[in-house]
């Protein structure tokens, strides 16, 4: 395969992060309606919950994408195609810490 198509597979998930933490800040709908936004049991219970969920599911999905994004580049660049599935990965791993930490800090702020 081309460097570029091992670019591009590689870049898939990082944007897809970036996107989903854009569409968290911008599209979550309003509190009643929850249909788009950041679901879990602690961001339904109100409308402090939802937003805070919201907003902070955005920013660490934004930032986290980024910063892999630019990792996974410069390793590809650097090292070249033998890293494809480490990065792969990597990726993963980084997509499910993310998913993690949000809810450990949503958890960490409203369970009482």
């Amino acid at each position: 395969m081309s460097f570029w198509l091992y670019l591009l597979i590689v870049e898939i998930i990082p944007l897809g992060m970036f996107i989903l933490g854009g569409l968290f800040e911008a599209s979550s709908t309003k509190y009643p309606d929850t249909k788009i936004g950041y679901k879990n049991k602690y961001s339904l219970k109100d409308k402090y919950s939802w937003e805070y969920s919201n907003k902070l599911a955005a920013k660490i999905y934004g930032a986290v994408g980024t910063g892999v994004f630019i990792f996974n580049a410069i390793l590809l660049f650097i090292i070249g195609e033998n890293t494809f599935t480490f990065i792969l990965l990597f990726s993963l791993f980084m997509v499910l810490l993310s998913r993690t930490m949000i809810d450990n800090l949503i958890k960490k702020k409203f369970d009482k």
